[in-house]
């Protein structure tokens, strides 16, 4: 092969692994984030899976930041992500974008509802706090 079709052919593969990339590395962009349904289950007595809705934007804020850290996509929220027990809170939430869409997660959290470090755990505590204040328990 010639040097100048060879020297072609490398910038050719160059240029193609460099727009993959970009096109793989981006996150997806979302439309605002409207409200967040959301409602939490546990099977003990006198526990209330009242569904409640955040308009809020001081409490929008603070889920979006926890979606940032961990970067959580919410179109396809990976349930691998939940923790594999028994008893645990389950919260069911339904997001709801300035484009009319939706975005559905259900996390699982065996532990006490406090930050720990992970997704689930954080947002666990994040959404225990909101039903606390709502609800006054």
């Amino acid at each position: 092969m010639r040097p100048i079709a060879w020297s072609s052919a490398i910038i050719a593969i160059v240029l193609a692994v460099f727009f993959a990339m970009q096109l793989v590395s981006k996150p997806v962009s979302l439309a605002p984030i409207e409200t967040i349904e959301f409602s939490q289950y546990q099977a003990v007595p006198n526990f209330t899976d009242t569904t409640h809705v955040v308009s809020d934007e001081k409490r929008l804020d603070a889920f979006r930041t926890l979606v940032s850290r961990y970067s959580i996509d919410l179109r396809n929220y990976d349930e691998t992500l939940n923790d594999d027990c028994t008893g645990g809170l389950s919260t069911k939430i339904t997001i709801h974008f300035t484009d009319a869409t939706l975005g559905k997660l259900r996390i699982y959290d065996c532990g006490k509802p406090l930050a720990g470090g992970t997704f689930v755990t954080d947002a666990t505590a994040l959404f225990s706090s909101w039903r606390a204040a709502d609800t006054g328990r």
